[in-house]
Order: structure tokens, then sequence, then C-alpha cells
């Protein structure tokens, strides 16, 4: 007789046990299947996901917490349910009065991040601060962070004690990212730990990659790869891609042993690697097969919840790369990427949903929070129609600081119209320039009519025609059929 039953509620095997307590409505039952289906597969009906919505409910009902936190998620991002912050955060606020660490965690995240007005910054830390007391790892990390600028020696301190209690490694690896901690200590505790601790060994090895000693680094790096130890197989990898002598197909393969033995970058960059390899293969069987290689690895890596390879795998599943196609699942990981604070997906979540949707602006502006330059010139935009020059010119001047020419263009616009502040044509013409020399087409079109006319600078024929030559060089179709 087969292990598995087939499960009446949606047709999905399950085990005879755990069936069992399903129809008594356990609420741990109703969890795990759930938990237990979503990693076999989303649900393939709207009946099906609604059984699932179902259950979870029921457990949370019944006060199970980690029901409520993945509800919580799911109204977060509009999985199987309308996007929905509001009832997200009365599922963990629910959770949160259970006493789940995560749950208040979740909670900080969606006040630091400015997505509703309910959850203010002070409620935000207040969240984070009792996720600490819980000693959760992530939230100590997190804690550690925002308190970086302001307290750095607090921050450093945390952040050991959170490798040395918890082994949450992103804490040990950001020490040495961050050059507000005091390096010299940090070397010196590393160099302690690294005679017993070889992920410290390798963090030593970036150390001292990172500081320009090549030498200490191989080193370090050697003995923590030595060890099979993936971190250190990783920094091997870049210290042999950095060598001026060094073997590509040396680094492929410390890349791949880091990745074989765990190291989530690795598996997401192997993945990269096979991608490029099949765009220069020979024929299509082997970039079909090229294709599934990268396929598994970018799965692996995403399911272990790397945004990078999240995002990634949404477009392999979107685009039938190495697999069918799949637009259902490509947008549930594109979701996923999202809520791991993914800037490219919570972007492109923004432009899937209509301008009036009530999360259309609160994903764009964390999309433009976390640096996504595009989502900074709606967000500019926006304000604009609104009439709020402050906020415009913020978001401008953001996006020009990443060398956005289109941002250096709008701000041309706005000195040029004088809307909401003082017109200022040389000033306009400054952030011309900037554009033209990032590349803008409008820009250099412009900048051809104020030299030909005057307009903030003096007339000059000679730069007037270079900019005319340049735009008609790019299409620029009012160029097109100008003879000056």
């Amino acid at each position: 007789m087969s292990n598995n039953v087939c499960n009446p509620i949606n047709s999905e095997p399950i085990q005879p046990i755990l069936f069992e307590q399903v129809q008594q409505d356990h609420p741990e039952a109703c969890y795990q299947w759930v938990v237990d289906s979503e990693s076999i597969a989303v649900a393939n009906s709207d009946e099906q996901a609604q059984q699932r919505i179902d259950l979870l409910v029921n457990a949370s009902n019944q006060n199970h917490a980690a029901a409520s936190i993945l509800l919580g998620q799911w109204h977060v991002l509009g999985h199987y349910v309308t996007q929905n912050l509001d009832a997200a955060i009365l599922f963990f606020q629910h959770a949160a009065k259970l006493g789940a660490a995560i749950a208040h965690l979740e909670l900080a995240y969606i006040g630091l991040n400015g997505l509703v007005e309910k959850i203010n910054l002070e409620q935000a830390l207040e969240h984070l601060q009792q996720a600490v007391t819980f000693n959760h790892p992530e939230a100590i990390h997190l804690y550690a962070k925002y308190l970086l600028k302001q307290e750095p020696e607090t921050a450093q301190s945390l952040l050991m004690d959170n490798y040395l209690k918890h082994q949450y490694q992103e804490s040990l690896k950001l020490l040495v990212q961050h050059e507000a901690f005091n390096q010299e200590q940090v070397k010196s505790q590393l160099e302690d730990m690294a005679q017993q601790d070889y992920f410290a060994c390798a963090v030593l090895a970036f150390h001292f990659l990172k500081h320009g000693d090549e030498k200490l680094a191989l080193k370090y790096a050697d003995l923590a790869q030595e060890q099979h130890e993936p971190y250190g197989c990783y920094i091997r990898a870049l210290l042999e891609q950095k060598n001026p002598v060094g073997s590509a197909e040396i680094a492929h393969e410390f890349l791949l042993k880091a990745a074989k033995n765990g190291h989530i970058e690795s598996i997401y960059l192997v993945a990269v690697e096979l991608l490029k390899q099949s765009d220069i293969a020979q024929n299509s069987a082997a970039r079909t097969e090229l294709h599934q290689q990268a396929f598994g690895f970018m799965q692996q890596a995403a399911l272990a919840g790397n945004r990078d390879a999240q995002y990634s795998f949404s477009q392999f599943l979107k685009q039938g790369i190495g697999t069918e196609k799949d637009l259902q699942q490509g947008l549930y990981w594109l979701k996923q990427a999202a809520q791991n604070h993914h800037c490219d997906a919570q972007f492109e979540l923004a432009m899937l949903l209509p301008l009036q949707h009530e999360q259309h602006l609160p994903l764009l502006g964390t999309a433009a929070q976390n640096g996504h330059i595009q989502a900074m010139l709606c967000m500019a935009i926006h304000a604009q129609r609104q009439q709020k020059i402050e906020q415009a010119l913020a978001w401008l001047h953001k996006a020009k600081a990443g060398n956005s020419p289109r941002a250096c263009y709008l701000l041309a616009q706005i000195y040029r119209d004088g809307v909401g502040i003082t017109a200022d044509l040389p000033q306009s013409v400054e952030f011309l320039q900037q554009a033209a020399d990032l590349g803008d087409i409008e820009a250099y079109f412009e900048l051809f009519k104020a030299y030909k006319e005057g307009l903030g600078v003096r007339k000059n024929k000679s730069l007037a025609i270079k900019y005319l030559n340049l735009a008609k060089e790019n299409q620029h179709i009012e160029a097109a059929s100008i003879e000056f």
C-alpha cells in the first residue's frame, strides 16, 4: 500500500496521519499541510487556493502564530488574496500577541520601509526591539544596522554577539563590509576565531582582500576552502578572478565547489555563468542543456532565499528558460523577490498594478528607496503632478546621483519652466549639459536650441551644430528635419 493517500480536499498527496489531523481541524496539521503543498507547487485552481487559505484561517483562529504569519505574508504579496497591507498587519499583530518574534520583525519591516502610515518609525522600532528581546538573529542584525550610524560601537558588539551566540553569518560579514566599524579590532577578533572557526577564517580572508593584502587573503581563503567551508571557496574564487594571471577555469571550479557546499550566492552565480555560456553555445542542444542546468541552480538559490535568484527565477519561468513557461509561478517568485526587498521586482510588480491600486505607489516608493532609478523618476513625476515640487526635486537629485541622464533632463525642464520654483535658465543649461554627457538624446536637441537662441548661455553656432548633429545621429525626429 502506498505511503500517501489522496486528500479529497483538493486531490493532492498527503501523509495519512497528517490527513487525519487536518480532517480534525488540528491547527498545526492544517498549517503543515499548506506549507507542504506550497513547497510542491502553487495552487492550480481558485478552489484549491481558497482551500489553502481556509485551512490557514482555521489554524490562525486557533491561535497558531505561524499560520497567522503566513497569511500576513500572503496579504503583503497578494498571493491567492488581494494585496492588502492593512489585513497583513492584522495577521502579524495577532501572531505578535502570541509571542512570535517573526511577526514583530514583519511589522518592523513594514514600518521601517514606510509602507503604511499606521506603523510609524517609532512603532517599527518598538516591534524590532521586541523581536530582539526574543533573541531573533535577523532582528538583532537589522537592529544593529539601524544603530550603525549613531552608535557604531554598540552595533559592532551586537553583530559579534549575534554571530557567537546564534552563528548568524551575515552579522560577521557585515563587520568586515562596513568601514564604520573598528577594522583593526574586527581583524584581531577574527584572527583569534580563525584558529577554530573556518567561516571566521573565510571572513578574515575577505577582510584582507578588501584591504588589498592578497597574500594573506589567499592564505586564509585556502585554509577555509581546504575544509570545504563554502564562503572560503567563494572568496578563493574571487581571488582567482582578481589575479591578473589567474585562471577562469580554476575560479569556476572554486565557485562550483562553493555552490556544491551550499554557498547560496555561489549557486546563483553558477546559474548566471551557465546562462552566459548558453549565449555562445554552438548549437541548440547545448544551449538547451545549459538552460536546464542554469534553471536548476537558479531554483536552488531562489528556494534558499537569495533575492537576486528569486527575481531571476521569476524571469526564467515567465520566459520559459530551461523549463516550460509558467506565468503564475513567475508572478509568485516575482512577489517573493519583492518581499525580499529586491528593487527590480518591486518596480516590476508596481508596473503590473493599475495606477489607482492602493499598493502601486507604496511599491514604487519602496523600489525607489531601495535604489531603483526608474522608480525614483516615477516618484518624481508623481510628486510634480501633486505639485509637491520639493519632493520631486529630492527624487530627481537622488536619481541624478545614480547617473541618470533622464533625471538631469527633467531637472533642466523644471528650472527652465520655473514650475514651483524660480526659473533659472543657466542652471537649466547646466543640467542639460550633464544629461547630454550621459547620452540623453532630448538633451542634445535642447542644447542645440539653447546655443542657437542664447537661452541661458551665449549664442554659439559651432556648439549648436555639434548638438544638432548628435541629435540627428541618434534619430531625433525633430532634429532630422532641421538644416542649420
